[in-house]
């Protein structure tokens, strides 16, 4: 690592189990690229202060600076402990440190400028679809009456705001508790889509393409979907392109499907910070060297 003054160095910073942050460190010292380690741990946390007008943040009594930044908000540590303040700890340095990147423009930060419709699964589909992608046919609904009119076996729900799983729609059925009709709140269902599965990365101008096969329909259920490099990016990395620009980002990773139909690639969502560890590994560090040779 090297000191936090170091105005040469690319800072990480999150939650200390984040498998993610681990991977990129490692790649940046293997490419003798100099770190400013920001990670928190669970049980102990830098000593911090920035006041807003007078002085830069300094960690203990080290001034804080750098060449470019990754930030990543810690899912890991709220997973790993029964503490019911770990999500709060995370968000407040999550908000803190993101605050002050985003205040110092001469620091390179991915998707700096990127648009509330990042986040927002509907309206990302929605504009997907305008600029020519192909999407699946989707309800957003908390309806019991809705949801019966899908034949068994032929749709999928998943939660509207992310952080959840991807489930059929008897699944759904079976889990969810319907008052007067309707669900506590609404679910995206969509048609069911096949394999293959691919996953775009986007860094800056670099493109990497993987296929992912699972038997599970959400391959993150458990930990044992086979990744495999694509020599040819398809051809939806275009679109993928324009509506990176559109949305304000230059780091991402878009999930497609396949129709199982017309084998089309069917976009799902697009993911302004993703999961990279496993990717990376597969295609010995290039994924993570792009993001640092971007980034620095």
């Amino acid at each position: 690592m090297t000191n936090l003054a170091d105005s040469g160095c690319l800072l990480v910073a999150g939650g200390e189990l984040d498998p993610n942050l681990t991977r990129l460190i490692e790649v940046a010292q293997r490419k003798q690229v100099p770190v400013c380690d920001l990670r928190h741990g669970q049980k102990v946390s830098p000593r911090f202060s920035w006041h807003l007008t007078q002085s830069q943040p300094r960690v203990g009594a080290q001034p804080l600076s750098a060449t470019g930044a990754f930030i990543r908000y810690d899912v890991f540590g709220n997973l790993n402990t029964g503490k019911s303040g770990a999500s709060q700890r995370a968000m407040g340095w999550y908000q803190t440190l993101y605050g002050w990147l985003l205040s110092q423009s001469q620091i390179r930060l991915f998707n700096r400028h990127q648009l509330p419709a990042v986040g927002n699964k509907p309206a990302m589909l929605m504009l997907a679809q305008s600029l020519g992608m192909t999407i699946p046919d989707t309800w957003i609904t908390n309806e019991a009456e809705e949801l019966e009119k899908y034949p068994a076996g032929s749709a999928i729900a998943k939660p509207v705001a992310g952080g959840g799983f991807c489930y059929s729609l008897e699944q759904l059925n079976s889990s969810v508790e319907f008052r007067n009709g309707s669900a506590a709140m609404p679910a995206i269902v969509q048609n069911r889509l096949v394999a293959p599965e691919v996953r775009i990365y986007l860094v800056g101008n670099h493109a990497f393409a993987f296929e992912i096969r699972s038997q599970h329909l959400d391959y993150r259920v458990k930990h044992d979907a086979q990744v495999i490099p694509l020599a040819t990016i398809p051809a939806e990395v275009e679109l993928l392109r324009k509506l990176m620009v559109t949305l304000g980002m230059d780091f991402g990773a878009a999930d497609f499907k396949s129709d199982p139909d017309t084998q089309q690639l069917v976009f799902l969502e697009l993911n302004s910070s993703p999961m990279f560890v496993r990717f990376d590994q597969v295609v010995d560090g290039a994924l993570c060297e792009a993001m640092i040779e971007t980034l620095v």
